[in-house]
Formats: structure tokens, C-alpha cells, sequence
């Protein structure tokens, strides 16, 4: 006896909404696919926050750093930090107007 794809499409469907454990399981294992999305958003928030982190210090354009490191991972060259001035910062007073 030959069974066709839309036969065993539907024994497959009827013996798992017949079975509690098999419909909690599946319910159990979207739950997690869903939590593990919200961590993964959260981690590339945090890892576009350090990229911006390093422009600052770096000022290199944050862009540029992010697609560097998707492009090479870690085998990019750490960007070069910007010379720091030697001059004290001028402070402009209301006098000096």
C-alpha cells in the first residue's frame, strides 16, 4: 500500500495534535526560539554600542569599523588610535567676546 506526501501529511498532523506531550514540546521549543531571538538582538545592540565605542576613541567612522569586523571577523587589524592633543583645551570666557 502506497501512502502519497498529503496522506502522510495528515497522519503526521493527526498523531501530533493527538498527543498533549508532542503539541507542549513543540510549544516548549518555539518559546525558546523566540527568547534566543530577543538575546541575539540584544547582543548586536551591545556590539553596535562598543563599535561606536571604539569610533570614539579611535575616530574611525563606526560603519566602517562594523563592516570591517563582519567582513574579516577577527582577523581585522585593530583600528589606530587618534593622536592625542598636547595643547591644554582653549576655554573661551565671556570676556574673551
Amino acid at each position: 500500500m502506497k501512502i502519497t506526501k498529503s496522506e502522510l501529511k495528515q497522519i503526521i498532523k493527526e498523531e501530533i495534535e493527538s498527543s498533549k506531550e508532542i503539541l507542549n514540546l513543540l510549544s516548549d521549543i518555539s518559546q525558546k526560539l523566540n527568547r534566543g531571538a530577543d538575546i541575539l538582538k540584544a547582543i548586536e545592540s551591545v556590539d553596535t554600542s562598543i563599535d561606536y565605542l571604539i569610533a570614539a576613541t579611535t575616530g574611525e567612522n563606526p560603519l566602517t569599523i562594523g563592516a570591517m569586523q563582519k567582513s574579516f571577523g577577527r582577523f581585522r587589524a585593530p583600528p589606530t588610535q587618534a593622536p592625542l592633543s598636547t595643547s591644554p583645551p582653549q576655554v573661551v570666557t565671556k570676556e574673551d567676546e
